[in-house]
């Protein structure tokens, strides 16, 4: 068995903003994804940084800035990088940010904001577009 190109190696929080100040009840949410990447060559680390909007009429009600590193095991150059590891790295990262923007929001003490399941192998490219080298 091959053993995988890269390896999620953490996650943090950088950011979280809430306003729930003036918030309409039964309020409709327009979700809104961010991705940019770092890469160092050199040490085979990727950066991905996901910033996260939840709004209501273009007032962010949630922003969440969240890090996460990658590593290759060989530390293969930027035009290298496997076009699925795009997708699978926002993949990875996804479930941590839901949980911790139910929890910010349930900790508020206001109806929490679950996020659903989603797919979002459309921001792929705008990652891999956001992405430059070290």
């Amino acid at each position: 068995m091959e053993k995988a190109l890269f390896a999620f190696r953490h996650y943090s929080f950088s950011r979280a903003e809430l306003n729930l100040k003036n918030l309409p009840e039964n309020a409709t949410f327009s979700l809104d994804f961010s991705p940019k990447g770092i890469y160092d060559e050199e040490n085979g680390l990727f950066e991905l940084t996901m910033i996260f909007r939840a709004k209501v009429r273009n007032r962010n009600v949630v922003l969440v800035e969240s890090n996460s590193v990658y590593e290759f095991k060989d530390h293969i150059r930027l035009e290298d990088i496997p076009s699925y590891f795009y997708p699978n790295s926002i993949a990875i990262l996804f479930p941590y940010i839901r949980s911790f923007v139910s929890t910010l929001t349930l900790q508020a003490n206001v109806q929490p904001i679950i996020l659903p399941t989603m797919n979002l192998t459309g921001l792929q490219d705008i990652l891999k577009k956001n992405t430059s080298k070290k």
